[in-house]
């Protein structure tokens, strides 16, 4: 089984993914964002680097899920990013249609080979937390950005949630504090087996 944490970056999905991966006893697939040799001059000129930022995640990201297929015959892994990340971002940043569709036709590729999320978790956040978390996080090259571009990402994400058609779950992260309140977790746990059984109740 996959479980996949997604939302905004400064949510808080590797946080979550690892609490809930340690509570279940699952293995955790935590996105290499470091290895994207082309992220921090991303930062630097979004606009002059973001096709091959952005080609350059989803084949690493398609690289981690293709790798879990084994992994997932005998364990549950839960991921803290889903494929579908990679068509939000490239929405935004590439601005050539000739890019965009050559984009959408290797991501059709990609998530055909890949296992897909048994359940989404979606950590929704007011813009204002999204910016306070990077903040407090302090990597430079996140800090460089308009905090305006976080807030255009969050409601892309929102969208994104809304759209999703498969399994899934929302949790308020304004509200949820799993690093003051660990025991969330339990509750964390309780939503998400509660919704798997009812999908596999309804097959």
């Amino acid at each position: 089984m996959l479980i996949a944490i997604e939302g905004c970056l400064g949510a808080g999905k590797t946080t979550v993914a690892k609490g809930l991966a340690s509570l279940r006893g699952s293995t955790p697939l935590l996105e290499d964002f470091e290895v994207n040799p082309f992220l921090r001059d991303f930062y630097d000129d979004p606009v002059g680097n973001a096709v091959e930022t952005e080609f350059a995640f989803l084949m690493l990201h398609f690289h981690q899920l293709k790798g879990i297929s084994q992994t997932l015959a005998s364990s549950e892994v839960i991921a803290d990013f889903h494929l579908g990340k990679d068509v939000l971002y490239a929405e935004l940043n590439l601005g050539d249609p000739r890019f965009t569709r050559l984009f959408g036709e290797l991501y059709q590729l990609c998530s055909e080979r890949v296992p897909a999320p048994d359940l989404l978790v979606f950590l929704s956040a007011s813009t204002e937390r999204i910016v306070e978390r990077i903040r407090s996080r302090n990597r430079n090259f996140e800090l460089a950005i308009d905090p305006e571009y976080y807030g255009v990402v969050n409601a892309a994400y929102e969208d994104l949630f809304l759209q999703y058609s498969g399994p899934k779950v929302r949790i308020d992260m304004n509200r949820w504090d799993f690093v003051a309140e660990p025991a969330l977790y339990e509750e964390l746990n309780v939503l998400v087996d509660t919704e798997i059984s009812s999908r596999e109740g309804a097959r």
